[in-house]
């Protein structure tokens, strides 16, 4: 990027002059400073990257600041919902993957494809397993949604039970 500038004039709403005084980027002290920050940020979002690194730390950042604001909310109230911080500890993961994929996806065979797609069920299977106790133990669970816990807890035993029955024979 040229390191040049040109004057750039637009009418803003007093809601979003407010918004970008109170936005907070390294070094932006004006509004010009800070919405060039805002420019790159949102530039660095929209592009395409196939490094998986910068992705978990773009959505690491995301989802961090999502959970501080829970965590001191939670803090405030001294209550921790479990399935909520769980969910955020790893959607970042999950989102840079599919990130990442997608970026990549235009050069990946069949077989790699197929891979990413094994992985990311790993991904969401993990996300279940996190998840599925809490289902089923959470004081605030209704019976509808344990009921539909324990029909996935059943539907996969016996799908486990089935195909170890037909490897041993």
């Amino acid at each position: 990027m040229s390191g040049k500038t040109i004057p750039f004039s637009a009418r803003i709403s007093v809601e979003d002059a407010e918004f970008i005084s109170t936005l907070e980027f390294d070094g932006a002290r004006t509004p010009s400073e800070k919405l060039r920050g805002l420019l790159a940020e949102t530039r660095r979002q929209q592009g395409s990257c196939e490094d998986y690194a910068q992705n978990l730390s773009q959505a690491q950042e995301l989802f961090g600041k999502m959970k501080h604001q829970l965590l001191v909310r939670q803090q405030s109230l001294n209550y921790l919902p479990d399935a909520t911080l769980r969910v955020l500890d790893t959607l970042p993961d999950l989102f840079a993957s599919l990130q990442t994929l997608t970026a990549r996806s235009a050069n990946l065979s069949t077989q790699e494809l197929q891979a990413a797609d094994a992985d990311m069920l790993d991904k969401i299977f993990y996300l279940n397993a996190l998840l599925l106790p809490l289902a089923i133990t959470s004081q605030y669970a209704a019976d509808k949604k344990q009921k539909t816990a324990f029909d996935l807890a059943t539907l996969l035993h016996e799908y486990k039970q089935n195909h170890m029955e037909k490897k041993h024979e």
